[in-house]
């Protein structure tokens, strides 16, 4: 049987050593970590790449369009 689970992070520990100690009878095929960042490299054949260069250009020529994290009302 196989069985997929969610675990948060601070369950991880527990989880994986429990597994480990049930050697004989678990096996891990697969670890995925969901935490980390899916980035992809952009290439020119990409729709969005006009999009980036042209704001690239943008931010250049009007930086004070732009506004920075303090900026940000969090409320």
């Amino acid at each position: 049987m196989q069985l997929t689970i969610d675990v948060k992070d601070s369950a991880i520990d527990k989880i994986m050593y429990f597994l480990e100690h049930l050697k004989a009878d678990v096996k891990i095929l697969k670890k995925v970590d969901t935490n980390g960042l899916d980035i992809e490299p952009l290439s020119q054949e990409d729709k969005e790449y006009n999009y980036i260069k042209d704001g690239r250009k943008e931010r250049k020529t009007h930086p004070q369009n732009y506004g920075t994290l303090d900026d940000v009302k969090w409320d």
